[in-house]
């Protein structure tokens, strides 16, 4: 008696699992035909919404998608469907509200509060930062006492003694964000209670009601793979079909995809996941149990809604006026302002596009952006997590994630500091020692991207080489009559030579390759996965040039990807975490964008061994990659200081600066006040979409590439004649196979485990992108020496100031993008501060 009662909550779950498969579930009916030919005229957007979805890609993309070469994405509307997998999208929630549903009557009728291994926490809990007393570490959601003894405070709802809802405290102290690669854990560890554990196994009882949980587990995938592939048809027939019946089905059939997930996120909730010692099956319950802002309730979901559409809409309505055109007031981000930062290279044409932008696009949302930031904290709060910065990361499986992603830039930083010191001198030089300082961080405004994200538009100033061109093969590729459907069976051709799989007539059958002459597409590269292990499909309109090429081979990728993890439960059938699949589609474009590659396919008729063509080549990639890196880790370490309360609401603009400043060595073109919202003019914010995946893939490509390479013997660490930029892993079988072991554990492990198991590297490691750029950072290095050159930045004056009248009295200043330096501007800043106090006085 005494085992089956410790059995019964668990007993209590299931005790009608096998008696009716669907209404144990009680979870919405799946159709496995849709048809797209009657009109639904009930759909759950408001007019706002409708404003703001300027463009369908911003709310409603496929899960994989990708921007010409596999690169990092440029800016605004064009980037956002980079990765937004299904999994993040339940974690960041949709831009309307769902109804709610009454679970009294379900069979998942676990303790609402049992098994909070990472739950909320009473007023007296403390946080512990890692001692004797809880060797657990940051975060610990455990109170103790100051001699380690746990503190029960006997009215806390949450105290698992006191809770007449929780009936099994024996392993109950599990701490989600322990290390997840530690023996025997990960994010949802079962490290603890060895003893109880293997009663528990030994008990017949148990083992048969384990076993219905299992058979119950397997009709949910069924059905939420139902409900996955109507709804992944509906966005399909929209993007590949744009009208207003294909939108509003699509809208639909998402809401009812939504739905169907909260429904099954809840009920997962209410199962008492104590008993369950099976690692593979306690993380899948965990990972469904996941509802993100869904799990609101309802008048608050609402707001969370509103509050998003409006910041979209001020963003996609931002325009502003023409350079000294006055009366011409109608350029929008894209295609205009884009294309203004990218191609002028007047600095006032420029500063005055940036600064009207960002006053635009950022200024009225801040208002807005303050409130989301408290709904986060109640996001974070029913997700069981203790603040909004932590739910940020919560994906991430490390509860130090922060510090993780800091040490890895350390890694990374000398080289950037290089970069970085050698672009300035350059952009000096165009631009004149009056306008950039020699030792400052450098205006934001002239490195040819509105966010100073990426710095290939100014390559033409920047390229170490201007008479030795880059390799371009499209000439070639023209001239050897390239058809889109042959790039297609060129990459898959790519995947077979190393020992992957062929992706069958269907793929081709089903997928677009081109741009249908009879209807409108959305021609973005995307890549789908229907949720039925079968159909798979990429949507591109292919261009017959080398940076399609490479967005092919990028595409086909994330297709090997689905085939390889189709085998796991639906839940399990995604990457590792939400970078991983973007960070194995750009492993696999080094790879076919070397000199080697192209030989290979006849696309380049000669070697090209002169140095001077490797540096340009290497210099090209790292003002896109590496110059891309401090600008996602700052916006979204920012995300994470003011979701989290580390920084204050009232600094939060000149906040963003400072991380811009330290991380980047980048400044505003002028000086800004906390009466601007400048992370605003940047769609992720807006939309509320994690960026930090960017940094993460960015990092990891380069990881994977070299794991590949070296396992394949392409690589051969301090060789000459095998370095990391020059590797092939065409016709490669040995990178192949560690490739498929990587993409067949899909989400079913942490991603340190998986990483561990494959590339033995157990973290993210930023030597690799370093071993990767080294001929660069080593000329890099020389030329800095041999001009004098100052690596590093100075801080060299307020970036942002509280005061709006201070900040305009220096911005009129004249030396805040002087080059005479930090002693001139430290004579004139007092001598402004008297005139301003001077006049002042006499007003008064």
């Amino acid at each position: 008696m005494h085992s089956v009662s410790l059995l019964g909550c668990l007993c209590l779950s299931l005790s009608l699992t096998l008696s009716s498969a669907s209404p144990q579930l009680n979870l919405p009916t799946p159709q496995p035909e849709v048809f797209y030919n009657g009109y639904t005229p009930n759909v759950a957007t408001t007019p706002a919404q409708l404003r703001a979805d300027r463009d369908r890609d911003q709310r409603y993309g496929p899960p994989y998608s990708d921007a010409g070469g596999g690169g990092n994405t440029d800016d605004g509307l064009d980037d956002f469907r980079f990765g937004q997998t299904d999994d993040e999208r339940m974690r960041i929630g949709y831009g309307y509200p769902t109804p709610r549903v009454n679970f009294s009557d379900s069979p998942f009728s676990g303790a609402r509060f049992s098994n909070h291994n990472y739950g909320p926490i009473s007023s007296t809990t403390e946080r512990n930062y890692g001692n004797d007393a809880n060797p657990n570490g940051r975060y610990s959601d455990v109170p103790y006492s100051s001699q380690g003894e746990r503190n029960f405070n006997p009215n806390d709802q949450y105290n698992y003694n006191n809770n007449p809802n929780v009936e099994f405290v024996g392993i109950n102290n599990r701490n989600r964000f322990e290390n997840p690669f530690l023996s025997n854990q990960d994010r949802f560890n079962l490290n603890q209670g060895y003893l109880e554990r293997q009663r528990y196994q030994q008990d017949r009882r148990y083992q048969q009601e384990l076993e219905k949980l299992r058979i119950l587990l397997v009709e949910s995938d069924q059905k939420g793979s139902l409900e996955c592939t109507a709804n992944v048809a509906a966005q399909w027939n929209f993007e590949t079909n744009v009208n207003d019946f294909t939108q509003t089905e699509a809208l639909n059939a998402q809401q009812r995809y939504v739905e169907f997930q909260r429904i099954t996120a809840e009920q997962s909730k209410r199962i008492n996941k104590d008993l369950i010692f099976d690692r593979r099956l306690y993380r899948q319950l965990m990972l469904q149990s996941e509802v993100g802002p869904n799990a609101l309730p309802l008048d608050v979901l609402d707001r969370y809604n509103r509050l998003l559409n409006e910041m979209l809409f001020l963003y996609n309505s931002a325009g502003i006026c023409a350079y000294q055109q006055p009366f011409q007031c109608d350029l929008h981000y894209i295609p205009q302002l884009k294309d203004i930062m990218a191609k002028s290279r007047d600095w006032d044409e420029l500063q005055h596009t940036w600064v009207e932008y960002h006053r635009k696009a950022g200024r009225g949302m801040r208002d807005s952006y303050e409130q989301l930031i408290d709904v986060m904290q109640e996001v974070a709060y029913v997700n069981n997590v203790t603040n909004g910065g932590e739910y940020w990361y919560l994906a991430y499986e490390s509860g130090n994630f922060r510090q993780d992603m800091d040490i890895v830039w350390e890694q990374i930083r000398p080289l950037y500091e290089g970069l970085h010191a050698y672009v300035r001198r350059k952009l000096r030089d165009y631009y004149g020692p009056d306008r950039i300082n020699r030792i400052a961080p450098i205006p934001s405004h002239i490195l040819g991207n509105m966010y100073g994200q990426s710095w290939s538009n100014v390559l033409d100033i920047l390229i170490p080489y201007p008479g030795r061109k880059l390799i371009d093969v499209t000439p070639r590729m023209v001239e050897q009559g390239y058809t889109p459907q042959l790039m297609f069976q060129l990459a898959e051709e790519f995947f077979t030579s190393i020992n992957m799989s062929a992706v069958g007539p269907e793929f081709y059958r089903n997928s677009i390759f081109e741009q249908p002459l009879d209807r409108r597409v959305l021609c973005e590269p995307s890549a789908w996965d229907f949720c039925n292990r079968h159909d798979f499909r990429v949507k591109i309109c292919t261009d017959i040039n080398q940076r399609s090429l490479i967005s092919v081979h990028h595409e086909m990728a994330h297709i090997q990807y689905f085939l390889q993890y189709r085998h796991l439960p639906k839940i399990f059938r995604n990457g590792a975490n939400p970078a991983f699949h973007q960070a194995v589609g750009d492993a696999i474009g080094l790879s076919v964008s070397t000199p080697r590659h192209l030989q290979t396919l006849g696309l380049l008729q000669r070697s090209l061994d002169e140095s001077s063509y490797d540096i340009n080549y290497l210099f090209t990639m790292a003002i896109d990659k590496v110059a891309f890196l401090p600008f996602a880790l700052s916006l979204d370490n920012w995300r994470y200081d003011v979701f989290s309360g580390n920084a204050n609401k009232r600094t939060m603009n000149c906040h963003y600066w400072n991380l811009r400043e330290k991380y980047s060595g980048i400044k505003p073109p002028v000086l800004r006040s906390e009466k601007d919202f400048d992370p605003g003019a940047k769609y992720h914010i807006p939309a509320n979409i994690p960026y930090i995946k960017y940094f993460f893939s960015t990092v990891l490509q380069f990881q994977i590439y070299r794991g590949l390479c070296r396992e394949s013997g392409q690589y051969v660490p301090g060789d000459p004649r095998k370095p990391l930029h020059q590797c092939d892993i065409y016709r490669q079988p040995a990178a192949g196979n560690i490739l498929k072991t990587l993409m067949s554990k899909g989400a079913s492990q942490p991603w340190q485990e998986v990483l561990e198991e494959t590339l033995r590297e157990g973290r993210l490691d930023g030597t690799a992108l370093r071993e990767y750029f080294a001929p660069l950072e080593e000329w890099l290095r020389q030329e800095n020496l041999r001009t004098n050159e100052y690596v590093g930045w100075n801080y060299d004056g307020d970036y942002c100031k509280r005061s709006i009248e201070t900040a305009g009295l220096q911005i009129f200043g004249g030396y805040y993008n002087g080059a005479t330096g930090q002693k001139s501007a430290s004579y004139l800043y007092p001598l402004i501060i008297l005139i301003y106090l001077y006049f002042s006085l006499r007003l008064l």
